[in-house]
């Protein structure tokens, strides 16, 4: 009994165990790989959903800020993206944060400017010519079209396109679909096992 019972136990362990985190802590390698490499200014900020990790922070050089996404892409592969939002000091905050509500306005006007993406929720954050785009859009092309648009704006680094299909549109691009036709199907409306 004593056996058995350590056998269970010993199994118990072992699933526990191999139940551990499914997805790799990102945010704690790059903060680790960003302090091993003297960039204690600069954080990181993972962003599950859009399996990104946001960059912020300022350093003295833009060969620093260009090191910092380097190092945090090393190390974590290509388990998610990099979106480098560092700021280099000494250069003006003043003109990039210009130029970010630049991006946001023209974003903004883009948008509204396209039938039939106006009356949907979009929300588009700046920093440092990184675009986060937020919200929910009827489906997957409008969706796509939206981070054409913020890729294709001058002055944007990146893009991190975190919008949804609204909920009640996912069931229906999925039902909308047309059926396929079934193998026993009749079109003269004949009863299965009625010859004519």
């Amino acid at each position: 009994m004593k056996l058995a019972m350590g056998a269970a136990a010993t199994v118990l362990l072992f699933s526990v165990a191999a139940c551990g985190p499914r997805h790799p802590d990102y945010e704690k390698t790059a903060d680790n790989a960003l302090s091993s490499a003297a960039l204690d200014k600069v954080n990181a900020d993972y962003d599950n959903d859009a399996k990104t990790i946001h960059l912020k922070g300022t350093v003295n050089t833009e060969s620093d800020r260009q090191r910092a996404e380097d190092v945090v892409q090393k190390a974590v592969g290509n388990g998610a993206h990099v979106a480098n939002e560092v700021t280099v000091a000494n250069k003006d905050a003043g003109i990039a944060d210009d130029l970010d509500g630049g991006i946001q306005t023209r974003l903004k006007d883009l948008v509204k400017n396209e039938p039939e993406l106006k009356d949907d929720n979009i929300d588009f954050q700046t920093n440092n010519g990184v675009v986060t785009i937020s919200g929910h859009v009827d489906n997957t092309a409008e969706r796509d079209k939206v981070g054409d648009l913020a890729r294709s704006t001058p002055g944007v680094r990146d893009v991190v396109n975190s919008l949804e299909i609204k909920p009640d549109n996912k069931t229906s691009e999925r039902t909308n679909r047309t059926p396929a036709t079934r193998p026993d199907s009749r079109p003269d409306n004949r009863a299965p096992g009625n010859p004519r």
